[in-house]
C-alpha cells in the first residue's frame, strides 16, 4: 500500500471532425454580418442627422423626437434589420467558442436555420437566381448548419464505437 501510483493519463479526446466548416462559417458569418451591420448603422447615423439637429433646435429630448421616426415603415425595418444583423455577430461569436463541442449542437443548429429564415423573410438573404450575391451570403449559415451535423454524425460514431468496444470486452 505504501506504493505509489502513477499520475493518470489524462483522456485525450478527439477533436470533432465539424469543427473546421464551423469554424469557416462562423467567420464568414462574424466578416459578412459585421460588414452589412456597420453599412447600415452608418445609415441609420445619416437618417437621424436631421433628427438629431432638430432635436438640439427645439430642446426636445433626442429619443422621443427619434420615437415620431420609428413610425415609419422605412425607419421600423431598418431598425429590425439593425437587430438582426447584431443577433447574427453574436450568434457567430457564439459559433466561434462552442465549435469543438457537440453539446448545444442541436441549438446551434436549429438558430442558425432560424436566422437563414428570419433573413430571407426581412430581405437580407435571397435565393433568387438574379439576386445571386444575396444568395452568396446564405453560405456562411450552410457552413455552420453543416458543421453542426458533423460534430453530431461524429459524436454518435464515438458513442457507437465505445458501445461495441464495450461490449466486445
Amino acid at each position: 500500500m505504501d506504493e505509489k501510483r502513477e499520475p493518470r493519463k489524462p483522456r485525450r479526446r478527439r477533436p470533432l471532425h465539424g469543427r473546421h466548416p464551423l469554424t469557416l462559417g462562423a467567420l464568414a458569418l462574424l466578416g459578412v454580418s459585421g460588414y452589412e451591420l456597420w453599412v447600415r448603422l452608418e445609415d441609420f447615423w445619416a437618417w437621424s442627422a436631421g433628427i438629431r439637429h432638430l432635436s438640439q433646435v427645439r430642446g426636445t429630448p433626442f429619443i422621443q423626437d427619434l420615437a415620431i421616426v420609428f413610425e415609419a415603415p422605412e425607419m421600423r425595418a431598418l431598425g429590425f434589420k439593425l437587430l438582426f444583423l447584431l443577433g447574427a455577430v453574436i450568434f457567430a461569436v457564439i459559433c466561434l467558442f462552442r465549435r469543438s463541442r457537440a453539446r448545444g449542437a442541436w441549438v446551434l443548429l436549429g438558430l442558425d436555420i432560424a436566422f437563414a429564415g428570419a433573413g430571407a423573410f426581412m430581405g437580407l438573404y435571397s435565393l433568387h437566381p438574379s439576386d445571386w450575391l444575396q444568395g452568396l451570403k446564405l453560405l456562411p449559415l450552410a457552413l455552420i448548419a453543416v458543421g453542426c451535423v458533423m460534430n453530431l454524425a461524429h459524436r454518435a460514431a464515438l458513442r457507437r464505437k465505445r458501445k461495441t468496444t464495450k461490449k466486445a470486452v
